[in-house]
């Protein structure tokens, strides 16, 4: 990958047509819970499922086409698709609004299929600085990360603020997971409803060893 890539917008990429039609797509897959749910409000699609779906399936090329083109990687491998809508809550959980990377390491693609405002709690992401060595922390994080929250990327490792990626419909943000990131406060009144792409690559989660896990067992005990 590109060492200066960690997140990117593509304004318009998709057209205002194609945009209507993955809207009432996507409301009519949510309302009739068509697919797999996450969190009883996400839908996930696989590429068997993809496969019977030509309007993803064009999206999916799309996306993974200019994500070669933004890396410079032809060994991108397609995870998941999932349909995401998000309304506001008053009571929200601590861990996706505070600055933050995954444990499991993806480049995803978000498609915009509204005008997203601040109002519309945007992504938000920064750049990391020298001083914290993020693949490292990654790799060594625990099962119960998010428990204790060590996945939680301090403001004082972090080049300024962080920056709402606010877009327009048919915009796509493109973003590795490696860059620390949060999500945006939806206001009362709004809602966020996106598409969103993972890849992986052959190196980014490969499973230890049994010899390191047998290590770093001993290493607890």
């Amino acid at each position: 990958m590109q060492n200066n890539f960690l997140f990117f917008k593509e304004e318009m990429m998709i057209n205002r047509q194609i945009i209507k039609e993955l809207v009432f797509r996507f409301n009519d897959i949510i309302k009739a819970n068509e697919y797999r749910k996450i969190n009883n409000n996400i839908s996930d699609l696989n590429i068997d499922d993809i496969s019977k779906e030509p309007l993803f399936l064009n999206l999916l090329e799309n996306i993974q086409e200019k994500f070669k083109k933004i890396t410079g990687f032809n060994d991108l491998k397609f995870d998941k698709l999932w349909l995401v809508p998000s309304f506001f809550d008053e009571e929200k959980p601590n861990l996706p609004y505070l600055s933050h990377i995954d444990k499991k390491r993806y480049l995803k693609a978000m498609v915009y299929l509204h005008d997203i405002t601040v109002d519309h709690g945007p992504i938000h992401f920064a750049k990391a600085n020298k001083k914290i060595n993020i693949e490292q922390l990654r790799k060594k994080l625990p099962k119960d990360y998010k428990k204790k929250l060590l996945n939680v990327i301090d403001d004082n490792y972090l080049h300024g603020k962080m920056k709402p990626m606010t877009g327009r419909a048919g915009d796509v943000v493109f973003f590795d997971t490696n860059t620390p990131h949060k999500a945006g406060i939806i206001k009362s009144g709004f809602y966020r409803k996106i598409i969103r792409l993972d890849f992986e690559r052959p190196f980014f989660n490969t499973k230890p060893s049994l010899l390191s896990r047998f290590i770093n067992k001993l290493k607890l005990s």
